[in-house]
């Protein structure tokens, strides 16, 4: 039966009093012990401290001299030792490079192969420098047309007309030139009497 859900009887005030004295009365004998305990213990803590550092500079003596003889035993067994790991692990070293590397290189190389992307397909350069000549041309071509459709236009005589004025008048002035220079101006009398005789 749990203490938290049992109901107390209204008369029993007095033996709840009773236990707490008694829980109270324990705890001051302990404290008095625990008093008693820690005065005898100063005094011996006091000590502790000179003899353990008496017992560590001890083993410090005892302990220099033996590690001085060990040092002094395993030098020369050291060397021994390093004579004759040295080849052996030289010997070990050229079989995993000679065996064991060729293979893993050869593994790190599949893998990297395999991993790498193919390159795109080249383009066809020649498509391309053809486009650009073709284009050129095309700008040149337009350009020279333009430049045989203007008439210069003499610092003198220009009119207050606007382009349009002036590239009709220039169309109207080399009409007859640019016919006879090509040949399609049409025959006139004189001109036809002329091839006659």
């Amino acid at each position: 039966m749990s203490l938290m859900t049992r109901k107390n009887p209204a008369g029993n005030g007095a033996g709840v009093r009773d236990r707490a004295l008694a829980a109270a009365q324990y705890a001051q004998q302990a404290a008095q012990q625990a008093q008693q305990a820690a005065q005898q213990a100063a005094p011996t803590a006091k000590n502790a401290i000179p003899r353990v550092r008496q017992g560590a500079e001890g083993a410090v003596a005892w302990a220099r001299p033996r590690a001085e003889e060990v040092a002094a035993w395993a030098r020369p067994h050291l060397d021994d030792a390093r004579t004759w790991a040295a080849p052996r692990l030289e010997r070990s070293g050229v079989a995993v490079q000679e065996s064991i590397a060729p293979a893993i290189s050869e593994a790190m190389l599949n893998a990297a192969h395999k991993l790498e992307v193919k390159p795109a397909r080249r383009r066809r350069r020649w498509a391309s420098i053809l486009t650009t000549v073709t284009l050129l041309a095309a700008a040149a071509s337009a350009a020279a047309a333009v430049l045989l459709r203007r008439k210069p236009v003499e610092f003198g005589n220009a009119q207050d007309g606007g382009p349009d004025e002036m590239r009709a008048q220039a169309d109207q002035d080399a009409g007859p030139s640019l016919a006879e220079a090509n040949g399609s101006q049409p025959e006139t009398e004189s001109s036809s009497q002329a091839k006659k005789a």
